[in-house]
């Protein structure tokens, strides 16, 4: 009987997120994307993300608009998730694959020599990038929620 492989290899790992990203990328709204305050009659909405590769006010333009949460003093306005999703455009697809994959043959090619290389602490970050793209990253435990960057453009 033969052996049945289960297990991926780390560049197998990093070359499904790579492929992971480019799939999910095609037919997005071209980037870059922008966030901004929007205003809503009925509130359901308070940030959005348009995409300046199309006229302002198209529909084409509009990426997603993001509802309210109360935090701090009760404040209803949190743009953060608008200007992480826009942080995270398509613009940025091909770069990170392209460094997935490049983490991929640095990874393959120790495995196939049995190294250890210099670059092996950045094939374990590129890992835990591709591990999160490709829906097996371990979970924190629990009450060990991530905070984010709070980022600013």
């Amino acid at each position: 009987m033969a052996d049945i492989k289960t297990e991926k290899t780390v560049a197998e790992e990093l070359r499904e997120a790579a492929r992971h990203i480019r799939e999910n990328a095609r037919g997005t709204a071209a980037g870059p994307w922008k966030a901004a305050p929007v205003w809503s009659p009925d509130s359901a909405s308070t940030s959005a993300v348009y995409s300046h590769a199309y006229p302002t006010g198209t529909v084409e333009s509009e990426v997603v608009a993001s509802g309210q949460k109360r935090y701090r003093k009760g404040g209803l306005r949190n743009p953060c998730n608008a200007r992480w999703i826009a942080l995270m455009n398509p613009d940025l697809a091909e770069p990170l694959a392209a460094l997935l994959e490049h983490m991929a043959d640095i990874a393959e090619f120790a495995a196939k020599r049995g190294l250890r290389t210099a670059a092996a602490g950045q094939v374990e970050h590129a890992l835990a990038v591709a591990r999160v793209l490709n829906g097996t990253a371990v979970p924190a435990p629990s009450g060990d929620a991530p905070s984010g960057p709070q980022l600013r453009r």
